[in-house]
């Protein structure tokens, strides 16, 4: 699996570079929160258009060509950015990242599913993850620095990590077939293998449940990620300080992922019960976001942006149980594309709170957002589902 520790290795090293500071970036050339938060909508709109038609490109015409796309397209975004301070530039900057992001949306866990099988995928996924925090923690570290001396310097470094990316994923990356053992029609034709996968969708009610709940956890995920940076800036943190805010969140996360491979097993069998904990947990720290005394700001921002890291392995190797895998890149894609969805709203409806009523009513009100996610975790494991999904000619059997 050293193919896949690299990749996340080199992940998280662009992303360490450019998280941190790129919301503080648009602040700094001029533009408002509700501006700001605007672009973050044309972001997740693009997303969102791209999201389900990638995954289905990916099934269809190959799951390598998506991942390297996906790393050119990134390899333009971060070159671009530092021209981002005229609006025109900003709003291509967010397509091409959109387009980036769409493509290796679900592509990725569906390589590793391929490589890892079903059993062993929860576990690599938080391997990975592990691995990939390593390097945004020591990024991160460094990007707040980087900025201060040269602000467009980190998103050059980071458009450098992706070129280089690109390249060697050209030569090292080999994608398994779709295993012989599943009914597989190789001339399925790009709409069929759409249809087919929202009808599996819509047939198996604890996919569409979780799926849903992917559109409340987003709203209020979003909105952090979107806002936390100028908020501490509020209460008293630096520049400097904030990439410390990304390397203690990397640390939380490397913590809660250890002690989750401890029980992995117990994950495994009870993923609802986790999630609910999960989504709980991450009601009550962004309440107290709210307060913005700076200790517990420091403290709940760091534990919120360690949450999503957390939950999302749990959540693919949930559904990568449930998704066939010659439609498991379009269905990874639907649930990312609803999570986009909720993510359009965020940007809109809390970027208007936000200039109205302040960033910490803001975050109230998103931490309301995720009561549904939790009754739905609740109610999934009572429910039963029929034991195959017909779907025309291929019948796809339900993984219990």
């Amino acid at each position: 699996m050293r193919v896949f520790y690299l990749f996340s290795s080199l992940r998280g090293l662009a992303m360490g570079l450019f998280l941190p500071i790129w919301i503080l970036y648009l602040a700094d050339c001029g533009f408002d929160l509700l501006t700001i938060g605007l672009l973050g909508t044309v972001f997740e709109v693009a997303k969102l258009i791209f999201e389900i038609p990638s995954g289905t490109f990916a099934d269809r015409f190959g799951v390598k060509l998506s991942i390297t796309g996906s790393l050119l397209f990134s390899a333009l975004t971060w070159a671009l950015f530092p021209l981002s301070d005229t609006f025109i530039i900003c709003l291509i900057a967010m397509v091409t990242w959109a387009l980036s992001d769409a493509l290796i949306s679900g592509s990725f866990q569906t390589w590793m599913s391929r490589e890892t099988g079903t059993e062993q995928f929860g576990k690599e996924m938080m391997k990975n993850t592990q691995v990939m925090i390593i390097f945004t923690t020591s990024s991160s570290i460094a990007s707040g620095f980087l900025y201060s001396a040269n602000q467009i310097l980190p998103f050059i470094l980071t458009a450098s990590v992706y070129i280089f990316w690109y390249l060697w994923s050209l030569f090292y990356i080999r994608v398994p077939e779709v295993k012989e053992d599943e009914p597989y029609d190789s001339q399925e034709t790009f709409f069929q293998i759409l249809t087919r996968s929202l009808t599996l969708i819509l047939n198996k009610r604890r996919v569409m449940l979780i799926v849903i709940a992917g559109f409340f956890s987003a709203l209020t995920y979003d909105t952090i990620a979107r806002y936390w940076q100028p908020y501490l800036e509020t209460i008293g943190f630096s520049p400097k300080t904030l990439g410390l805010v990304m390397a203690f969140a990397g640390l939380c996360t490397f913590i809660l992922l250890t002690l989750m491979l401890k029980v992995e097993q117990m994950i495994d069998r009870k993923s609802m019960t986790v999630l609910t904990i999960i989504e709980t947990s991450g009601m009550i720290l962004t309440g107290l976001l709210a307060i913005g005394v700076k200790p517990i700001g420091l403290a709940s921002t760091s534990i919120l942006l360690a949450i999503e890291d957390v939950r999302e392995p749990v959540v693919y190797h949930y559904l990568n149980q449930l998704f066939p895998d010659q439609y498991k890149t379009t269905l990874f894609s639907v649930h990312s594309g609803v999570g986009a969805a909720g993510e359009i709203l965020s940007g809109v409806i809390f970027g208007v709170i936000a200039v109205k009523f302040g960033l910490a009513t803001t975050f109230i009100v998103a931490a309301i957002c995720l009561l549904p996610c939790i009754i739905m975790y609740i109610v999934v494991p009572g429910m039963k589902e029929q034991e195959a999904v017909q779907l025309d000619s291929v019948q796809i059997k339900e993984n219990k």
